[in-house]
């Protein structure tokens, strides 16, 4: 029960969750141009089209925590406009409208965050393009944490634990995510739903993460490798989904 700590948001001066500055619980100066592009290497992972309004880092990342982790419930409107922008490109491949079917959280992710995040942002952003949302998916099992594995792991941890309700529609569906990291939990969420009956037509998340590569590198003194940064793969636009939900 959420409505005195919504009250009290909305009574007490707040400030911006990114700079710290009073005023706009997200002022316009932090937050990112949003722009819409396919994500490459989740598109591959899903077999599908995957859109991604920005990039998961800075301002969009700030708010995306505040907003899971922090209960900052102000902040869905304004991350529902960036998801808005990538369901706004996905559709435009469709010649009807789809439903939007949000990826579920875990029921203990929902219960620590008062509810399950991305149907509250899904249903925020539904009514701007006129349509709906399904539940359709549902998480059957434990998994292990996802973050710190390769893609690989991401897909075997995932693997046949996203079950979907039977197809009900002719239509075609959207599958809506918050962040995408590998595609993993895409193209987990699309095997679950094509397996129902239903016909998945792309996908669209708020934010993208970069793949990032690692690299052994020996410490003279003592032998032992560890694993070190390098940075963004270079020249590309490859991106990847799925932080822990």
């Amino acid at each position: 029960m959420r409505v005195l700590p919504d009250l009290l948001d909305l009574a007490l001066p707040v400030s911006c969750v990114c700079c710290g500055h009073p005023g706009p619980l997200w002022c316009p100066g932090c937050r990112p141009a949003s722009r819409p592009e396919r994500v490459a290497q989740a598109s591959v992972a899903a077999r599908l089209p995957v859109f991604a309004a920005g990039e998961y880092g800075g301002g969009l990342r700030s708010a995306l925590l505040a907003f899971k982790e922090r209960g900052q419930r102000g902040l869905a409107g304004p991350l529902a406009g960036y998801l808005c922008d990538a369901v706004d490109v996905s559709r435009q491949q469709l010649g009807e409208p789809p439903l939007l079917v949000p990826v579920p959280s875990s029921r203990a992710a929902a219960r620590q965050r008062g509810g399950d995040h991305l149907r509250r942002l899904a249903a925020e952003a539904a009514p701007q393009h006129g349509l709906q949302v399904l539940s359709a998916l549902r998480l059957a099992g434990r998994g292990r944490d996802s973050a710190g594995l390769s893609a690989a792991e991401r897909a075997a941890n995932l693997a046949h634990r996203m079950l979907a309700a039977p197809a009900a529609a002719d239509r075609p569906v959207l599958i809506v995510d918050d962040i995408v990291t590998t595609g993993a939990t895409l193209a987990e969420a699309a095997r679950a739903l094509r397996a129902a009956g239903w016909q998945v037509a792309g996908a669209a998340v708020i934010a993208t993460t970069r793949l990032r590569r690692t690299e052994h590198r020996r410490r003279p003194s003592t032998g032992h490798s560890r694993h070190v940064p390098t940075g963004q793969i270079p020249g590309e636009g490859l991106r990847s989904y799925d932080l822990p939900k």
